[in-house]
């Protein structure tokens, strides 16, 4: 899969409490699955920060919150195992899971300006523990989805999209336009801007209204932005072209 960033950050490798995230982006990026995974996205300062925002061509697209440790619910209330005995969590981990699903849902149909309900699947992963009956019943009463471990991660995604019985089949094109999308066109894959009237009308249905062939166009901070494919160029309304540096593909 395609990663951004290219690597798991540094500083971050010897965090104790980034080892669970370390794990699952390692093994999102030995995936030979075509996909694209942004690690660390959030949609503003006063939102719940996304662990993973997670594309698998072909499958569906996911809000992946990653929880390392042991947990348990305890009279229906979140607590957490430490070395210092076992401690209540202030928020709940599937309410942060079903809220930052919600936030990239909103962030791709606004600035992707989607003619489709772009849904986004929320699951929760706990890679250090085994399956817990109470919160794989609190999980489908809230409407996520819960894996256990990271060994076959992917492979439990991808179930999970069947389960469902309703999946986007999400093409590599769709995937490059959201992304562009929510990242504020500073991530550009191959086909970011590339699309046509015929396959606009295809996926979006016949009620919505056909991309542009050439231009992508979003709001950035207010401003329509345009971005120009096949031009380095970054062209804002109001003010004067700017050029901008290479984008990760």
């Amino acid at each position: 899969m395609k990663m951004y960033p290219k690597a798991f950050p540094s500083g971050r490798r010897k965090r104790p409490r980034r080892r669970a995230e370390q794990r699952v982006y390692e093994t999102l990026a030995g995936s030979d699955r075509q996909g694209f995974v942004y690690y660390e996205w959030r949609r503003g300062y006063r939102h719940i920060e996304l662990d993973f925002g997670l594309w698998i061509a072909g499958v569906d697209r996911f809000a992946l919150q990653v929880k390392g440790g042991h947990f348990q619910l305890v009279g229906g209330e979140w607590h957490r195992k430490t070395r210092y005995g076992v401690q209540a969590v202030e928020k709940s981990p599937l309410d942060e899971t079903w809220l930052a699903a919600l936030d990239l849902h909103d962030e791709i149909a606004e600035r992707a300006h989607t003619g489709y309900n772009p849904y986004v699947v929320p699951v929760l992963a706990f890679p250090d523990m085994e399956p817990d009956q109470a919160i794989m019943r609190l999980a489908e009463r809230k409407g996520v989805y819960v894996v256990w471990g990271v060994a076959s991660l992917v492979s439990d995604l991808a179930g999970i999209a069947r389960a469902r019985g309703i999946s986007d089949r999400l093409s590599w094109e769709r995937i490059a336009r959201e992304v562009c999308a929510i990242s504020d066109g500073q991530i550009r894959l191959a086909e970011c801007a590339e699309d046509s009237e015929s396959n606009a009308d295809a996926e979006a249905g016949s009620d919505s209204t056909p991309a542009s062939v050439a231009v992508l166009a979003f709001a950035l901070n207010g401003k329509r932005v345009l971005e120009v494919r096949g031009q380095a160029l970054r062209l804002e309304i109001g003010q004067r072209a700017s050029t901008r540096p290479d984008t990760p593909s």
